[in-house]
């Protein structure tokens, strides 16, 4: 393969990510700000104006620019961790937040299936990135297929996996996508900071590490808290049990 064909593969690769982090964010906004309106409890106008899609298109901007703008690129060796670390803060912050924790929560599961949907595409983009030198492969490989895992489980959960759902489910697929991104996380500072500093590459990706990744930690934190807290809806009661406990406790003539 000729160095142009390269470039212009790692081009072509480098836009795919940026243009599938837009198209995440876009899923993600509009399924947070319905379940964010259908939360009773609000005003209309705190209804109408529910949802953090103006946050993570200005994330996303930020994000865009350090990935294509050569003179910020040129910055990434220096302020690749400060915007990993102000992503993974606003992530964990929004466990925090009660509003942040009603959206969630009211994810459907559709919704919620296609937002992990996108942890396979990822999965995907990260092994073409590996193979135009973008990536080192060693990180792309684990990764990858850590992504492909959890989003594949996500697909496939045969119960749902939203709020309503059985526990067991959203533990299990939400568990796996922290521990998947956990790795993810430890690899970046292990890996693909030596590897960049040795191949005088900025990995600039960066819509994927600042946006991405956070925005699925906060899903995966948020899936997982829930299903820690939550009663267990597997106990067979279907409503009935309590009517049923009434007339038994009232005394027979």
């Amino acid at each position: 393969m000729s160095p142009f064909e390269i470039a212009s593969l790692s081009s072509v690769a480098r836009w795919s990510v940026t243009f599938t982090t837009l198209t995440l964010i876009l899923v993600s906004g509009r399924a947070l700000a319905r379940s964010a309106r259908a939360e009773p409890s609000q005003a209309p106008r705190q209804r109408a104006a529910a949802g953090p899609l103006p946050w993570l298109l200005g994330a996303f901007a930020v994000a865009a620019a350090f990935a294509h703008v050569p003179a910020l690129t040129a910055t990434l060796p220096r302020l690749f961790p400060v915007g990993i670390a102000l992503g993974l803060v606003a992530a964990a912050g929004s466990l925090f937040v009660p509003a942040a924790r009603r959206a969630f929560a009211a994810v459907s599961d559709g919704d919620m299936r296609l937002m992990l949907a996108y942890r396979a595409i990822y999965g995907g983009l990260l092994f073409g990135l590996a193979g135009v030198g973008v990536m080192p492969p060693a990180f792309a490989l684990s990764a990858g297929l850590g992504d492909l895992v959890v989003g594949w489980l996500a697909l496939a959960a045969p119960r749902s996996i939203d709020a309503a759902g059985p526990r067991g489910w959203r533990l299990l697929v939400h568990g796996l996508g922290l521990l998947d991104l956990l790795q993810v996380m430890a690899l970046a500072a292990l890996v693909v900071r030596p590897w960049s500093a040795l191949h005088h590459n900025a990995t600039d990706v960066m819509t994927l590490p600042w946006v991405a990744v956070p925005l699925m930690l906060a899903l995966n934190l948020h899936g997982f808290w829930q299903g820690c807290t939550a009663r267990a809806t597997e106990s067979g009661s279907h409503g009935l049990e309590p009517a049923r406990g009434l007339r038994s406790a009232v005394p027979r003539a």
